[in-house]
């Protein structure tokens, strides 16, 4: 019995280790999620090595389509468009969206706890954002479906989505809708075009060093502005 005890403590003290909390919800859940598809691929790719393209395109989209989107915005196309190479269109767009879904499964959650915050109640209260809403209350579905199918920030409805307290399941299912026509794009032209892989790599950087470029000018114009005010002010 003490060592059956033992052994289940253990397991419980493992357990308690794997599933709490650490840092930033978003990168938790997303490296979680990662890590557990990429060690489920582990004997997967072992019985059938040719999927090994597939799960690394699940591991690695999975960060792409969730915390490493704002800062890198062009990371899931090119690992679409280098899966592609090694199989077939359909199989890289459905592992590819599903990731995807996924990903917004976990960003609507977060969203929802960021808006709800009592500090936000003046931005949920703005007459714009009340008239984004009641637009997007026309149509949710098929706004949801077309933002998804074109490179229109995804935040935006995602925001008014549940600013508009829209159902999770309809929105997931407008989502995979939208994005399952553009990704298979990507796919079929990755597998037509085999775009060398420093190429591809270098559209991911590229696109990173922009973001960061552009945010970096415009946080010293923000500053520069306010440092400007007090010395208006004293003349």
């Amino acid at each position: 019995m003490t060592l059956i005890s033992t052994t289940t403590s253990q397991v419980t003290a493992c357990w308690r280790f794997l599933v709490v909390q650490r840092g930033n919800r978003h990168w938790d859940l997303a490296v979680r999620a990662a890590g557990v598809v990429a060690l489920g691929g582990i004997p997967l790719t072992l019985a059938f090595p040719r999927l090994v393209p597939l799960v690394w395109l699940a591991v690695l989209s999975l960060p792409a389509s969730g915390p490493l989107g704002p800062v890198l915005p062009a990371a899931l196309e090119p690992l679409v468009m280098e899966a592609a190479k090694y199989e077939k269109a359909i199989w890289v767009t459905l592992v590819a969206l599903c990731t995807y879904v996924y990903m917004e499964y976990v960003n609507w959650h977060i969203y929802a706890w960021v808006l709800n915050r009592r500090v936000l109640s003046r931005l949920r209260d703005h007459r714009r954002v009340h008239t984004a809403v009641r637009y997007f209350a026309r149509a949710p579905f098929w706004t949801v479906v077309v933002v998804a199918a074109t490179p229109f920030p995804c935040w935006v409805v995602r925001v008014l989505a549940v600013l508009h307290d829209y159902p999770m399941r309809p929105y997931l299912v407008a989502t995979a809708i939208g994005r399952f026509p553009r990704i298979y794009l990507y796919a079929w032209l990755g597998a037509v075009l085999r775009i060398p892989t420093v190429a591809l790599l270098g559209i991911v950087v590229g696109s990173g060093v922009l973001v960061i470029v552009h945010r970096f000018l415009r946080r010293r114009r923000d500053s520069a502005v306010v440092n400007l005010v007090p010395a208006g002010e004293s003349e």
